[in-house]
């Protein structure tokens, strides 16, 4: 029997838990195996099958009083979540998902936001679902089966985590070589940016609280109209058809540069064009009880 106190579970949140271990399936350690040759990174961690609730990246004293980092799984929780989603992938993605939080060093402490330590796992997730040949649902099976809309004090709602998990996915899809880093709106309008995703943000007017998360469209085109002289965001939609927003102004701020719509919203975004590569625009005000923002994010020179 061994005691964890903390750790990073993949949809509840285990502490002060004594738990068994037990050798893992041959299944799980070639999974294990090959998400790691994936990712060109040895393995930092022991797998073990164990009776926990569901998956969990921890650290453990082992009987030699040495601590080392464990993923511990419940293989009838791995396999039920296969039969319930009707794929593989889906528990595929679980192990991913906890090694992810291993190689973000999150189970050594040192942070307080447990939901941004979900993400950023179940963004690795979707990167490493799509090198091994998921489609985004397959990826994001386990999710959808799993989790609440609501959300809970460990994890977040979800919204974010599908959209973590299609951030992932895509930048494992559309990887480029030359990403730019643009800051305090130095766009040229003489180039055509590529993204990788667009994503629409519904957003609480009153709490500013995410309502809805979603991926709109893939390898949107953010471009100069000199006929119009407006900038315009094209991109392929879920459906295959095209659609594009046309911005009304770029303008720039301290924070760096700000986009608007032709709707006229009536608060700017902070944050427009990031060092990261990430364009925020403000597009509707809904009667002042929310407000939809695109993210067009992943942004290069094409």
């Amino acid at each position: 029997m061994f005691k964890i106190d903390n750790a990073c579970s993949y949809s509840k949140n285990v502490s002060n838990t004594t738990v068994n271990l037990y050798y893992p399936s041959i299944e799980a350690e070639h999974i294990i195996d090959k998400i790691m040759k994936l990712v060109s990174l040895p393995s930092n961690f022991i797998l073990k099958a164990s009776n926990v609730d569901n998956a969990v990246a921890t650290l453990i004293q082992t009987e030699s009083d040495k601590i080392e980092r464990f993923i511990l799984y419940n293989p009838d929780f791995i396999e039920s979540v296969k039969s319930m989603t009707g794929n593989d992938y889906s528990a595929w993605s679980i192990l991913a998902h906890e090694i992810g939080h291993h190689l973000s060093g999150h189970t050594l402490g040192g942070s307080e936001d447990s939901h941004q330590q979900e993400l950023e796992a179940d963004e690795f997730s979707g990167y490493v679902m799509y090198k091994m040949g998921a489609s985004l649902t397959q990826a994001q099976s386990a999710i959808n089966k799993l989790c609440s809309e609501v959300g809970s004090l460990s994890h977040p709602p979800k919204s974010k985590r599908l959209l973590a998990i299609s951030r992932g996915w895509y930048n494992a899809k559309n990887n480029s070589p030359n990403p730019i880093k643009v800051s305090g709106g130095e766009i040229d309008n003489t180039l055509t940016y590529q993204g990788t995703i667009v994503v629409m943000i519904i957003q609480s007017a009153k709490t500013g609280e995410s309502i809805n998360e979603k991926v709109i469209g893939t390898k949107p085109l953010l471009k100069y109209s000199p006929t119009t002289k407006k900038w315009q965001i094209s991109y392929t939609d879920e459906n295959g058809n095209f659609s594009i927003i046309e911005l009304s102004f770029l303008k720039d701020t301290e924070d760096g540069s700000i986009m608007r719509d032709t709707y006229g919203a009536k608060y700017d975004v902070t944050n427009g064009v990031n060092s990261d590569g990430m364009l925020f625009c403000q597009l509707l005000d809904f009667k002042g009880e929310a407000y939809a923002y695109i993210s067009f994010e992943g942004l290069i020179r094409k």
